[in-house]
């Protein structure tokens, strides 16, 4: 765990009503989030702040509140990829149960000021027990996760490169971009360089791709901000 990097507080005093909007606590009442609540720890990273790194992580659950972080793994010939992005709702980490624990993990990254809460997995199990629709909503979750991570994985090893990069920006906008008229701005500190990690090319390439789309009026991208201005020329793209 990266010592200094978060500051942690008592998840106790969070808003339920910001807790219920997470979809794994939506079906809950109130005492029973006040329940849930003592076994959660609510902790803040600063951007660029490391959540845990991969060789000294430990098992546990961690359900982003607010923020946006990137998961990394770094590859046998020394390379960083972005396993996937983190958006608000979502849940990852990992539960080990007796022998049964995970051969591969990865680093977690805040990109913007964050807020996670974190159920420990010692917390998790006890948790589960007492609640059995959390353990179900939770495979779920990791189910679709899979599911998605597979998915990327087909189109990094067959798709081409313009269309693995539609998709990510496709993604992206879904989950946190905002619609104004007929643009879609994603207002998050995205570089040239987490797009090529997410997309399995180099960053010349992803900047020779976004370079001729903003030439086309597809997209506008600025430090800071991307704009989808045609979203189905996009759509044309990802196909």
């Amino acid at each position: 765990m990266a010592k200094e990097a978060y500051r942690e507080g008592q998840a106790k005093d969070l808003n339920l009503d910001l807790l219920r909007r997470i979809h794994l606590f939506e079906d809950f009442s109130k005492e029973e989030l006040k329940n849930l609540l003592k076994y959660m720890h609510l902790k803040t990273f600063k951007r660029n702040e490391y959540l845990f790194f991969e060789e000294e992580a430990e098992p546990g659950v961690y359900i982003l509140i607010e923020g946006l972080i990137k998961l990394l793994k770094e590859t046998h010939d020394a390379r960083i990829v972005i396993v996937r992005l983190v958006y608000p709702g979502d849940v990852f980490g990992w539960i080990e149960w007796g022998k049964k624990t995970p051969k591969n993990t990865y680093t977690a990254k805040a990109m913007v000021e964050s807020k996670t809460l974190y159920i420990s997995n010692k917390d998790f199990i006890n948790l589960s027990i007492k609640y059995p629709a959390i353990a179900i909503k939770m495979t779920c979750e990791a189910t679709a996760t899979l599911m998605h991570s597979y998915e990327t994985l087909k189109s990094i090893a067959g798709g081409k490169v313009e269309e693995r990069i539609a998709k990510v920006l496709l993604e992206i906008a879904d989950r946190i971009g905002k619609k104004y008229e007929d643009v879609i701005v994603i207002d998050a500190p995205l570089t040239r360089l987490d797009i090529a990690e997410m997309t399995g090319t180099t960053v010349e390439t992803t900047i020779r791709v976004m370079s001729k789309w903003k030439k086309q009026g597809i997209i506008n991208a600025e430090r800071g901000y991307i704009e989808i201005l045609k979203r189905r020329e996009l759509e044309k793209l990802a196909v």
